[in-house]
């Protein structure tokens, strides 16, 4: 395989190395990852951050250790658009080592705005017409411009798949909402307030429910539980079904 690739769309010698271990070897702690890589133990963990931010790369916390996990390698796609063509060249390739060690779990976590808005998009990717996607709303974050525009986009990406998307957003929000957003947008959103104080940045679609939040260390919990999802599902309906559209 023409690793040159991977390191021309701005992947570092390393970080190259840790994550074809990662697809070679599945959800794996340092050690093993130190061990296969040859690299030194500061440097490893230097390089899991950064993929961690970079969004190719998940983790879950098993016990006091980490336990690491390449994504799937399409995600790389999100940042590195103007150069697909190349990367799609090595896709294949990196499927196939993927699929030799991979494991699939039922918890993710994204660090970072880019990772997160890569987790947000990826989950309705495919998404079919008619889809519930419901939403907890979030309240101050979404006066930071980078949020507001992704969010914007992201209207636009769950309409054009028909998406039947319901927002609750509560009241005290309204004035922020009507500021970055037109009343057009949040009708086809199906947004609705209620005075009723809710676990902020939460959304459910299919079996998935994620957890947003947009602080200072932003970050994304990836939750793919059937049951789960359906008991948040029937919660967020109890209270949406009280309150009526907003526009």
């Amino acid at each position: 395989m023409d690793e040159q690739i991977l390191e021309n769309i701005g992947l570092s010698k390393a970080e190259i190395k840790i994550y074809l271990a990662l697809l070679e070897i599945g959800p794996s702690t340092s050690g093993p990852l130190i061990q296969k890589s040859g690299l030194q133990s500061s440097v490893v963990h230097r390089v899991l951050k950064n993929l961690l931010e970079k969004g190719i790369v998940t983790y879950i916390k098993v016990g006091k250790d980490n336990k690491y996990q390449a994504t799937d390698p399409e995600n790389i796609l999100d940042f590195i658009e103007n150069k697909k063509k190349r990367f799609l060249d090595i896709l294949p390739e990196l499927k196939n080592k993927q699929q030799r060690g991979k494991i699939n779990y039922s918890t993710e976590m994204f660090l970072g705005k880019k990772a997160m808005f890569s987790a947000l998009l990826n989950i309705i990717k495919d998404g079919r017409p008619n889809e519930d996607y419901l939403s907890f709303s979030l309240i101050e974050p979404h006066d930071d411009k980078e949020i507001v525009d992704f969010y914007q986009m992201y209207n636009l990406r769950r309409r054009d798949k028909k998406l039947k998307v319901k927002v609750l957003v509560n009241e005290k929000v309204r004035p922020i909402y009507e500021k970055n957003y037109t009343k057009e947008l949040l009708k086809k959103a199906k947004v609705r307030y209620t005075n009723f104080h809710f676990p902020q940045g939460i959304v459910i679609f299919r079996d998935t429910v994620i957890f947003v939040h947009w602080g200072e260390n932003p970050f994304v919990v990836k939750i793919t539980n059937k049951e789960m999802a359906q008991q948040f599902k029937e919660f967020f309906l109890e209270f949406y079904n009280k309150e009526k559209d907003a526009y």
